[in-house]
Parts: structure tokens; sequence; C-alpha cells
């Protein structure tokens, strides 16, 4: 970006009487990014160069274009207000379909989020059948030595097949229940 521009959008920006904050806050940018504009360190993007355009209420000529003699380039009959409403138009598009993106984000959020919730508790009640029938099937085929073998092996093929980690580590509770009621209750 050449100085005369970076003096201009000093300029412009001094008349409308704006602080670079307020600047960088209008424009949705950084305070150092408007203070490397106006030094001539980098250059504003498009998007950035419309929104400075209409906030200082002037055509994009008038606001790159500035004669050798302070005086604006002559500005011809332009066009310019309906291409303003076309790009208004093209912006409101733009920013519902952001919004339409974002609502949508966040219902797929909220229903994985429910989907987790209710596979928790379905998990949930899986575990607490098993904690009961795996002892007994182990009691009645007498593979009372293994049941903690047994415990690992269910625990893992549960875990990879259905994703049964949590709350599956709770079989390991019945280990120690299986073998008090092994030792003490003979069935």
């Amino acid at each position: 970006m050449d100085l005369e521009i970076a003096n201009r959008l000093l300029e412009l920006r001094r008349s409308r009487g704006y602080s670079q904050e307020e600047l960088a806050a209008r424009l949705g940018v950084s305070r150092q990014a408007v203070s490397k504009w106006e030094r001539a360190e980098s250059a504003p993007d498009t998007d950035n160069l419309i929104a400075l355009a209409r906030l200082y209420d002037i055509s994009l000529d008038g606001l790159l274009l500035h004669g050798a003699g302070g005086s604006d380039v002559q500005e011809g009959p332009q066009p310019e207000v309906e291409t303003q409403s076309e790009e208004d138009e093209a912006q409101e598009v733009f920013a519902a379909a952001r919004a339409w993106d974002r609502a949508e984000d966040a219902w797929e959020k909220e229903k994985a989020k429910q989907f987790e919730h209710t596979k928790e508790k379905l998990m949930l009640l899986l575990v607490l059948p098993l904690m009961v029938i795996l002892p007994v099937v182990c009691h009645i085929l007498h593979l009372g030595d293994v049941y903690a073998v047994i415990v690992v092996i269910v625990y893992l093929v549960l875990g990879f097949l259905i994703d049964f980690w949590h709350p599956g580590w709770l079989l390991f509770l019945s280990i120690p229940i299986y073998y008090y009621i092994q030792h003490n209750f003979q069935w």
C-alpha cells in the first residue's frame, strides 16, 4: 500500500473523529491492523475497504484515489446506489446463511449430546443385569476360579463392540461380590 492511501485513511479517520480503537471496533479488526494501514505497513482487504467506504460515506474511488492536489478524483455518475443495495442483499443472504449454519451446528451438537445422554442411561441399564447374570451363570457352570478373567473378557468384548467402556467398568465391582457370595454361601 502506498503512503498516499495510508495518509488518506488517517485523514478520513481523524476527520470523522474516530480513534483507532473505535474504528477497529466498528470494522471488527484489531487496533494494530488500523495502525498498520495508516503507516502503510499493510493494506486493508477488500471487505475492510468496502466497510471503510460505507463508514465514511464515500465511494471506493474516493477512498483510494486521492489526487495529488489534495482533492478527490472527479467522480462521474456512479451506479453505486444499485450496486450498494445488491451488495447489501448479498451480505444479508450471506449473514442469513451463516446464521442458519450456526443454528444447524448448535442443533446437531444438542442432538449428539442428547444421544450420548440416552446412550449412557441404556448402558447403565445393561450393566446392572450383567452384574447379576454373569455371576449366576459362572456359578452354575462352576467357573468361579476364573470369574475375574471372564469379567475382563466380557468388559473388553463389549467395550470394543458397542463402546461399553463407561459404565462397563462397574462389572469389575461384581468380582469381590461374587467371591464373597461363593465363599460364604454354598448354592
